[in-house]
C-alpha cells in the first residue's frame, strides 16, 4: 500500500506539468486551429529566463518564475500578432509547418540569448525542498512540499480558467471562436483579441510548467519535448472537441506511466518497466481505434 501511494504522490508534479501544457495546447488549437509544435520551446524560453535570474542575478525563485512567465507570454503574443495574424487563412498543415519553423528558430535562439554553452549545466531549484513522511500500513509514505505547491498552483489556475471559460465574456468569445471564427467575427467578437489572449495564456501556462519541470531535470532548449508529446496525446485521447477532455487525459497519461512502473516493480519484472511508455502509448492507440474522437469528444455532423 505504501509503495502504491508513493507512486501516486510521485506522479503529482508530472501530472501538474502535463495538465498545464495540455491546457495551453488546447487553447491554441481551439482558437487558432493548429497544433502548436513550438509550445515546448516557448515554455523553455521562459524557464531559461527564470534560471538566468536565479543563477546569475541571485533573484528568488518566487520572483524569477513570474518574470519567465511574462517573457514567454510576450513571445507567444508576438508570434500570434506578427506571424499567425498575417497567415490566419493558411490551411492547417501550413500553420503546423509555421510552428515547426518557429520551434527551430527558438531552439537556436535560446543559447544565443542566454549565453549558454553546450557543456554548461543550468541549475534550477524546486519551489520548496521539504519532504513530509508518514506511516500507512507499516510502510513509509513520502510527499514533497514542492509537489503540494505544484498541485495547489495548478488546481487554482485550471479552476479559474474553466470558470472564466464558462461564465465570463472572454470565455463566451473563446467558445464562439472555437466553434466558428468567421461567424464569431460577424457577431461582433474581436477574434484578434481572443487569439492573442489565448496565445499569451498558453505561453504563461507553458512557462509555469517548464519551471516546475526545471527543478527535476537539466535545462536544454528541448527539455519540454516529452511533455509536449504527452500533451498532444492527451488532446487526442481526451478529444480536442472539448476543453475538459484533454485535461482529464492529461491526468491519466502520467499516472498510467507511473502505475505501469509500479506494476513492474510489484511483479518483479524489470523488462516491463523498460517498456512502460511503449505499453501506455499502445493502450492509447487501442482506445483511439475504438473512440477516434477521443474519450470525451463528440462526432460532429457537417451539413453540405
Amino acid at each position: 500500500m505504501a509503495f502504491f501511494l508513493n507512486t501516486i504522490f510521485g506522479s503529482l508534479v508530472s501530472i501538474c506539468i502535463t495538465v498545464l501544457v495540455t491546457l495551453a495546447i488546447t487553447l491554441i488549437f481551439k482558437t487558432s486551429y493548429t497544433t502548436n509544435f513550438a509550445q515546448g520551446v516557448i515554455s523553455a524560453f521562459g524557464a531559461f529566463m527564470a534560471a538566468t535570474l536565479i543563477n546569475k542575478a541571485g533573484v528568488s525563485i518566487w520572483l524569477s518564475v513570474p518574470v519567465g512567465i511574462l517573457l514567454a507570454t510576450a513571445v507567444a503574443v508576438f508570434i500570434d500578432m506578427v506571424i499567425f495574424r498575417r497567415g490566419r487563412y493558411v490551411n492547417a498543415i501550413g500553420k503546423q509547418i509555421i510552428t515547426m519553423g518557429l520551434m527551430s528558430i527558438i531552439i537556436g535562439a535560446i543559447p544565443l540569448v542566454f549565453s549558454i554553452t553546450k557543456l554548461e549545466r543550468i541549475e534550477f531549484p524546486t519551489f520548496l525542498s521539504d519532504v513530509y513522511t508518514f506511516n500507512i500500513g507499516g510502510g513509509e509514505v513520502a510527499i514533497t512540499a514542492n509537489a503540494i505547491v505544484c498541485v495547489a498552483i495548478t488546481a487554482v489556475i485550471v479552476t479559474a480558467i474553466f470558470v472564466l471559460l464558462k461564465y465570463s465574456k472572454w470565455g463566451l468569445s473563446v467558445r464562439a471562436t472555437a466553434s466558428n471564427e468567421f461567424v464569431a467575427g460577424m457577431m461582433g467578437i474581436n477574434t484578434h483579441i481572443v487569439t492573442a489572449i489565448s496565445w499569451g495564456l498558453a505561453g504563461a501556462l507553458g512557462a509555469l510548467a517548464a519551471c516546475m519541470y526545471a527543478g527535476q531535470t537539466p535545462l536544454t532548449s528541448t527539455f519540454m519535448t516529452d511533455y509536449q508529446v504527452n500533451a498532444f496525446l492527451a488532446g487526442i485521447l481526451g478529444g480536442f472537441g472539448s476543453f475538459y477532455g484533454p485535461i482529464i487525459a492529461a491526468v491519466i497519461i502520467p499516472l498510467a506511466n507511473n502505475l505501469m512502473m509500479w506494476i513492474g516493480g510489484v511483479a518483479n519484472a524489470p523488462d516491463l518497466t523498460t517498456w512502460t511508455r511503449v505499453i501506455v502509448y499502445g493502450l492509447i492507440l487501442v482506445v483511439i481505434f475504438f473512440k477516434p474522437n477521443g474519450l470525451f469528444g463528440k462526432r460532429t455532423a457537417k451539413k453540405v
